[in-house]
């Protein structure tokens, strides 16, 4: 359906807080214009947004920026307001997450494959000389099929949306099925996404990690089977586990070289190795032609959802499908920014929580 021009709630003012990067560990509050919504888009009051590692390395220098930068891109909020001639059957006062929206019309989209669409349509805008995703400030505006339910979910969680959506398109480009073995290196927030996304599936979860607080963790939110990586070989261990097989997929979701060729090592014949952290800098590995050649194993990398992705992971937390609140760490109101990114940045954190 297409929605009026909707006035906007009586929180909503002609002025908004924005906290602008100008560089690393640099960063304060500024009061911006609230953005008016055009056709087809809507306003989002932003009320969480959690603290993802692009932000946290732009932070922290470990990965070159270009400032002014307003960060956040895991968002969740309220409708504000919805431009003139937009079509949807959202209202004004919903909690809603903001997720990413493609072109709908080029190949990529027309075949089913939006991740690929080369205009990602309100992910990157600009705020003053700054420019970013913007869940660090008060208010953003989306096109309407970027916008999606949360139901009655807390804004904390559903500002998970995103993270959740990454971990399943993985799991979707990896066509795990009932009863498969996955292993998942790393159980920092996005390895310990990818163990629910995993378990959906009806896979048998094996997580290899140094951290014993983080393996416990993993256990909490589903692993059916845990490596401490500092104890054992973590290629033999599954080989055992798997009767020799190997897995028929397994998850870097730690960009390091040695996790990287662990990975490719434990792989079953027929089996998919994912690539699902980046990391600064780069950091390379081998593969042989000949064995990936034999035992038909495939190699491939996954950044970030597509809209189906995104539909489902704001259904699975709408619904109460997952549990994802043991993944927040702590929380801090925007005007203590500063402060919670010198947290998140810190070894061992999960998500940190911006309200806002």
């Amino acid at each position: 359906m297409t929605s009026p021009a909707t006035e906007a709630p009586a929180v909503r003012t002609d002025t908004m807080r924005v906290a602008v990067m100008a560089g690393v560990r640099d960063i304060s509050l500024q009061e911006l214009p609230v953005p008016a919504p055009g056709p087809g888009q809507i306003l989002v009051r932003v009320r969480a947004t959690a603290i993802c590692t692009w932000e946290q390395r732009s932070y922290s220098g470990a990965q070159h920026n270009k400032f002014p930068f307003v960060g956040g891109h895991e968002i969740a909020g309220e409708v504000a307001a919805i431009g003139p001639d937009t079509n949807t059957d959202l209202k004004v006062g919903e909690r809603v997450a903001v997720g990413s929206a493609a072109c709908g019309r080029c190949h990529w989209c027309m075949t089913g494959q939006d991740r690929a669409c080369k205009q990602h349509y309100g992910f990157n805008q600009k705020y003053g000389d700054a420019w970013g995703p913007g869940g660090f400030g008060e208010y953003r505006i989306q096109v309407a099929d970027g916008v999606y339910r949360l139901g009655d979910a807390a804004y904390d969680v559903g500002a998970l949306s995103e993270p959740l959506s990454c971990a399943i398109h993985a799991s979707r480009m990896l066509d795990l099925r009932v009863g498969q073995d996955v292993v998942v290196l790393g159980a920092g927030v996005m390895g310990l996404m990818n163990v629910v996304a995993a378990r959906q599936h009806g896979a048998r979860v094996i997580v290899s990690e140094v951290d014993p607080n983080r393996l416990a963790m993993a256990k909490r939110l589903g692993a059916t089977e845990l490596i401490d990586a500092t104890k054992v070989d973590p290629v033999e261990r599954v080989r055992e586990l798997t009767e020799g097989r190997g897995a028929e997929a397994v998850i870097a979701a730690i960009g390091h070289e040695k996790a990287n060729e662990q990975g490719l090592a434990m792989l079953s014949d027929r089996g998919r190795f994912v690539l699902f952290a980046a990391a600064h800098p780069e950091p390379t590995f081998s593969i042989l032609p000949n064995e990936t050649h034999n035992r038909e194993t495939g190699v491939f990398g996954v950044i970030s959802g597509e809209k189906q992705d995104f539909y489902a992971a704001t259904r699975l937390i709408r619904y109460g499908l997952v549990d994802l609140s043991p993944l927040i760490d702590i929380r801090y109101p925007l005007a203590e920014i500063a402060t919670a990114l010198d947290h998140a940045v810190k070894p061992g954190t999960y998500r940190v929580i911006v309200e806002l």
